[in-house]
């Protein structure tokens, strides 16, 4: 027997050996492989140069006071980096699982895509370019905790909002490596601000209260 491309999901073949392998095979293709290693550089890139930007202002000093605009480009190029292997993997693996019919894909899949945009505009209205590239390491930091916008309702949501445009790209595509990417890029994002983003962020503001 050769190995699985695609696979017709039941509620009964879900647990089977077969989806197991099949899960397998798909996570142990390059392209799949190069699109996590996408996503941890770019998660491992924002968190090293902030911190690096924090403990020694070696932006500021080169560039200036307007070197958070400079970073910020710097890291929506990092990210469209990052989004060009995931594409790569995800259209070479079109129609490998099929939940929907095609035009409720296509539907559902770009409301969830537009979602995640609107999710993550929404973020950076709250926020500013400064606040949302980690302008706190340099040194533009916020008297008070964001409340407003959607931290109103969810702590990280531009993670989210990224996460569910990937899902909804898994949806339109019906790629099983565009759910593997959506569930690792979520995972990655949590593991970050749980052990990297909060623990940095509670550094910075005991320093400005002190």
């Amino acid at each position: 027997m050769g190995v699985l491309t695609s696979f017709e999901p039941t509620l009964s073949n879900l647990q089977s050996p077969e989806f197991i392998e099949f899960l397998w095979n798909k996570i142990n293709t390059p392209p799949c492989l190069h699109a996590i290693l996408a996503m941890i550089l770019h998660v491992a890139n924002y968190n090293i140069t902030a911190r690096y930007e924090y403990n020694t202002h070696q932006f500021t000093k080169i560039i200036g006071n307007n070197a958070i605009y400079f970073y910020a480009v710097y890291l929506v190029l990092s990210a469209l980096i990052r989004d060009h292997f995931i594409h790569l993997a995800v259209a070479q693996d079109v129609g490998s699982f099929v939940i929907f019919p095609a035009a409720v894909a296509t539907s559902v899949g770009t409301v969830c895509f537009v979602l995640g945009v609107l999710l993550n505009l929404w973020t950076l209205n709250a926020l500013g370019i400064k606040g949302m590239y980690n302008g706190d390491s340099f040194g533009f930091r916020f008297d008070a905790p964001v409340e407003g916008g959607p931290y109103r309702f969810m702590s990280d949501p531009q993670y989210v909002g990224t996460s569910l445009s990937l899902f909804g790209t898994a949806i339109y595509y019906q790629s099983i490596i565009g759910y593997i990417l959506a569930v690792d890029m979520y995972s990655i994002f949590w593991f970050s601000v749980l052990f990297f983003e909060d623990p940095h962020m509670k550094r910075i503001y005991s320093k400005k209260l002190e």
